[in-house]
């Protein structure tokens, strides 16, 4: 029998790796289904394209921002609680929007409404499968990460049908009754027996030791020295007791920096600000950020690109249906190199980088058909090793206690990433009148964390060796 607290790989594990799967199905598909609904928006509200498409992108954007909130949301109510107020949030935002949008200003704050109960609902799903995995962490994140494939594939084609079918107010409804299903998953998840004691006990045992121990400004009967007025005191001039003393002035300034450093440790405890206080955590936000920028820029533009290179839309949709299939593949299968210890969680993080941009970086060249699907079969591969892998390397660069803040800090940068890839891409295709140098940008934003990650990789090597050494 597994001890209380220890990571049983298995047992209920299973059922919350199955929520995290279907989260993440609703989390990403949703983001896709908002393209397809853009042209009927556009038309129902007599908008430019840009307008709505950025409309569009503040579910997402801010699924990604609420990550900084959920982790501290996570460690003070629990992580079961925050993805069923999160599920409840997305459906409420999508539903409401379907029969109360009338403006433009109205369906992007309910937009934003569903994207914020998308990102609670998350990382408390990710955080749960980090308490219930060990062995075969690696496995169970790409598992549960190849659900946003699966939504991409599946629900913004049905999101097409129903739109057919009822209107963009009925299907927007219905996608949003089903998003409710994400509260159901949150349900799943199920505190692990014993979680979290040991660490309670220590805090317990820190707040003895407090208070045992009394400031300076106290004496032996726990009285405050800066207070303690005698009646000598009361009979001491009258200019005497109308001013300050110097050692009444010291106390109150060792009384306030006492205050400020409490405050400051509080808000540290609370949003993780120590984090940035560990190079190599440093190190994978920018990582973070540059993989999500590359593939937001990617997502957007890889049609349009292929059209402007002489490919038939029918074609050039093909490219993306090709690029998610192995994107799922890749999430699903990735793990198991890491587990059986073939390859280091950051090994593998540094191929997928590089693969990723190597196929931006050729694109210029690639004018066929052909290599234009070769180049995102690889990319489809790279990107699909690379974002469920980050979330392992950050697992494994914090201590677990701060895995919750340490994993909405990565969406928060990600999130930074995704928001400026569509304008920094497009900005440039206005300004050079063709996406070669948008998909070259790319590809070199992608070499930066190429580098990092090479970096990384050094280090780690090193510190094995000085391990060995010993």
């Amino acid at each position: 029998m597994t001890s209380p607290g220890a990571a049983p790989d298995g047992g209920w594990g299973w059922f919350v790796l199955l929520a995290a799967h279907s989260t993440l199905i609703f989390r990403e598909g949703i983001a896709k289904c908002l393209g397809v609904f853009l042209p009927t928006f556009r038309d129902v509200f007599g908008t430019s394209t840009s307008l709505i498409g950025w409309i569009s992108s503040l579910c997402v954007t801010f699924a990604d921002f609420t990550g900084l909130i959920s982790g501290p949301l996570c460690q003070r109510f629990g992580c079961r609680p925050v993805a069923v107020v999160g599920g409840i949030f997305a459906s409420s935002g999508l539903i409401t929007a379907a029969f109360f949008a009338q403006t433009m200003l109205q369906l992007s704050w309910l937009l934003a409404v569903a994207g914020i109960g998308l990102g609670l609902a998350l990382t408390p799903s990710l955080v749960m499968i980090s308490r219930y995995f060990d062995k075969r962490y690696s496995m169970a994140n790409g598992l549960a990460y190849s659900g946003s494939g699966v939504g991409i594939l599946t629900l913004a084609p049905l999101s097409q049908v129903l739109i057919d079918a009822y209107g963009w107010r009925g299907a927007l409804s219905i996608i949003g009754a089903m998003s409710l299903h994400v509260t159901a998953c949150g349900a799943l998840l199920r505190p692990l027996r014993g979680y979290g004691r040991e660490k309670k006990d220590v805090e317990k045992q820190a707040v003895g030791r407090r208070y045992q121990r009394l400031p300076s400004n106290f004496d032996e009967n726990g009285i405050d020295s800066c207070n303690d007025t005698d009646d000598d005191s009361n009979n001491a001039p009258a200019p005497a007791r109308m001013g300050i003393s110097e050692p009444e002035k010291e106390c109150k300034r060792s009384c306030c920096s006492s205050c400020c450093s409490t405050c400051w440790r509080s808000s540290e405890g609370v949003l993780g600000l120590s984090l940035f206080t560990e190079p190599p955590f440093v190190l994978l936000m920018i990582v973070q950020f540059c993989g999500r920028f590359t593939y937001m820029g990617w997502l957007i533009y890889l049609i349009p690109h292929a059209i402007e290179k002489g490919i038939s839309p029918i074609d050039a949709t093909f490219l993306a249906s090709v690029a998610g299939v192995t994107n799922i593949i890749a999430r699903a299968s990735h793990g198991v190199l890491v587990d059986r210890k073939c390859l280091t969680a950051t090994q593998l993080l540094a191929m997928a980088a590089i693969l990723a941009s190597v196929s931006l970086l050729l694109d210029p060249v690639l004018n066929s058909f052909e290599t234009l699907t070769a180049a995102s079969l690889a990319y489809g591969l790279a990107s699909g090793i690379y974002f469920p892998i980050s979330v392992v390397v950050v697992k494994d660069a914090v201590h677990p206690s701060k895995f919750a803040n340490a994993l909405g800090w990565s969406y928060g940068f990600a999130g930074v990433g995704r928001m400026l890839a569509g304008f920094l891409t497009g900005w440039l295709f206005d300004y050079f009148g063709n996406y070669d140098v948008s998909f070259i940008v790319l590809g070199s934003i992608q070499l930066v964390a190429v580098f990092l990650l090479l970096v990384s990789c050094v280090l780690e090597y090193c510190r094995k060796s000085r391990k060995v050494g010993l």
